[in-house]
């Protein structure tokens, strides 16, 4: 990050285990609704940025950046605190077929979104938070992952500009293990430094279609 910002920004490492002086201790009042063997949700601690005010107190600014840990960034970020805010932006993995990705949306799998990378300005969040908060034992249960979940509640799959959230532009990222562009651009295990972020995403359910 410190070598592909020409911007100042605060950074922070948010985890369970604090150690650096950037690491911001990830709060604990959701755990209690996660058991590996019989909930899905297992990204859920992501979602505790969307309120900021409540869990990171020490955490300032209005313009956020989430990152993975399992990405490379080859461009300079302050493309993405330049973006127009109208609505937040997440991963709109365009190496998936979207016919697949509907058909499977009943199934609760298979989503066209990855959480790896999400821009939000202060406040835009909020109502993902409280959503979460307020329906946690099903949400929890109900999910397999945190994509899935933003993929039914908060993003179009039929109309891809009428949704809470919007997907980053086709060229922004690609995936390391899947590709860049469906049906285009497909080739595995490369690099592109003309885009922006490599991901590496690698769930075998995102490609997986169902029985006609």
């Amino acid at each position: 990050v410190e070598t592909n910002c020409s911007i100042p920004v605060n950074f922070y490492c948010l985890t369970d285990n604090p150690t650096e002086s950037y690491d911001v201790q990830l709060p604990t009042h959701w755990d209690e609704y996660y058991n590996p063997d019989t909930n899905k949700f297992w990204a859920y601690r992501k979602f505790y940025m969307f309120n900021m005010v409540k869990n990171f107190p020490s955490i300032k600014g209005r313009k956020f950046l989430f990152l993975d840990l399992d990405i490379i960034i080859h461009q300079n970020l302050k493309y993405f605190f330049d973006l127009p805010m109208v609505k937040p932006w997440i991963v709109r993995g365009w190496w998936n077929n979207i016919d697949i990705c509907k058909k499977n949306y009943g199934r609760v799998m298979g989503p066209p979104l990855n959480s790896s990378v999400i821009r939000w300005n202060d406040g835009q969040m909020t109502k993902i938070y409280n959503h979460i908060e307020t329906n946690k034992e099903v949400i929890f249960f109900t999910y397999p992952t945190i994509d899935n979940y933003l993929n039914h509640f908060w993003y179009d799959i039929w109309n891809e500009n009428k949704g809470f959230l919007q997907g980053f532009p086709v060229g922004d990222m690609y995936s390391w293990y899947k590709g860049n562009i469906f049906n285009e651009d497909m080739e595995l295990k490369k690099l592109r430094p003309d885009h922006k972020i490599c991901l590496f995403n690698n769930s075998a359910s995102d490609d997986y279609d169902v029985e006609e």
